[in-house]
């Protein structure tokens, strides 16, 4: 049975939910697609960020695990002091996605958006007059089809936008600890630079637990598990092979296609998490917003060319992350030398999280890192390859 709806979501993820309760609250006949059964489990650190609060029209303080005013960064697994950044303000709330995630479905739902969990898109086929959708349920006809089903999901790859060596990769495990040390990581989030290759370890505090993981956005990986390994053992804390969880990171920054005629892609599906961070939420969020906007024109419009949707994504989203990727090459080619601006300047660590919670940009900060590899000691650090220590 084939059945009409005016656009199709495959994936209830941030961005998935986002777009569809943004149509559904305009009056557009919405079915969501998601092929795990509600609610599943997301690996992720769980942070949202105050970018992302910020495109939240909900109120999510029910599934807040922890609200994060602290950061303590240190250099690999060395055992001295890590450099703190203490904010008055919220820095991040920590979520698991299970809970965040379904939030924001029950939010489509109440707008009026159909749900259908447990179904697995199979085959999607663009036509010229509409959009036809293929599950291992049935088959749904649309006028645009929104792409929110992740890194590697079904749209992209079939409709040939999707970009297979744009992602790194994160590693996770969630770890049971005692009450004790637990309660000394409330509030407080770690980052550790220098290991792995190209990336970071993290400690993120849920409110039973702690999340831990690291991400590379090299290629080279040979060493990652290891590097891991070492990083965990490094806090005294112990795991399991079934505990790991592993996840790719689309990074965005990239010259792509977004969309092509009744397609939209979003959030991870477009490739747009963050060069220099990995974090996911806020893009999924905004993108999802730009794709319900450009969803709504194209019904009112007739003109399902979608272009719109290809330059607002570059000018509002693409574009900033363009200049994560500089910081994020700069970044990663010299850790060392960032670790000791973030020892000696509280202004470069300070700008860098205020980037986090949105209130600076990424031309801001990209400024203010140009500024200070300037002068000769630092640019001889990069010459000779020698790097300060602490």
């Amino acid at each position: 049975m084939t059945r009409a709806y005016d656009c199709i979501v495959v994936g209830a993820g941030p961005a998935g939910s986002t777009a569809a309760t943004q149509l559904a609250q305009d009056g557009v006949r919405v079915l969501v697609l998601e092929q795990d059964t509600l609610p599943r489990y997301k690996a992720c650190a769980g942070a949202v960020s105050g970018r992302a609060t910020g495109l939240l029209t909900l109120d999510f303080s029910s599934v807040v695990e922890d609200v994060i005013h602290k950061v303590k960064v240190r250099w690999a697994n060395a055992d001295t002091a890590p450099i703190e950044y203490v904010s008055k303000t919220p820095i991040a709330y920590l979520v698991m996605r299970t809970s965040f995630d379904q939030l924001l479905v029950q939010e489509a739902i109440t707008a009026g958006a159909i749900i259908h969990d447990g179904e697995k898109v199979q085959a999607i086929d663009l036509q010229p007059e509409h959009v036809a959708v293929q599950t291992t349920h049935s088959t749904y006809k649309a006028a645009t089809l929104i792409g929110a089903d992740g890194a590697v999901g079904i749209v992209a790859r079939q409709s040939g936008l999707y970009l297979a060596k744009s992602s790194g990769i994160a590693l996770e495990i969630e770890a049971s600890v005692p009450p004790d040390q637990l309660a000394k990581w409330k509030n407080t989030v770690l980052v550790s630079y220098g290991i792995p290759r190209h990336g970071y370890g993290w400690l993120f505090p849920k409110s039973q637990h702690l999340s831990l993981g690291m991400g590379t956005f090299s290629p080279r990986r040979r060493e990652f598990v290891s590097d891991f390994s070492a990083f965990t053992d490094s806090l005294g804390i112990p795991w399991e092979w079934q505990d790991l969880k592993a996840h790719p990171i689309p990074l965005g920054g990239r010259d792509r296609r977004f969309c092509l005629p009744r397609l939209l892609l979003v959030g991870d599906a477009a490739g747009l998490a963050d060069p220099l961070s990995g974090e996911g939420i806020a893009h999924a969020l905004h993108s999802g917003l730009v794709a319900a906007d450009s969803v709504l024109a194209s019904l009112d419009s007739g003109d399902f060319s979608m272009h719109s949707y290809q330059t607002a994504i570059e000018q509002e989203i693409n574009s900033n992350l363009r200049v994560a990727k500089q910081l994020s090459n700069a970044f990663y080619t010299l850790p060392k030398v960032f670790f000791h601006l973030f020892l000696t300047s509280q202004e470069i660590l300070a700008w860098y999280f205020q980037l986090v919670q949105g209130d600076r940009d990424y031309q801001d900060v990209w400024e203010l890192v140009r500024k200070l590899l300037k002068p000769q000691g630092l640019l001889k650090w990069r010459e000779h390859g020698e790097y300060p220590t602490q």
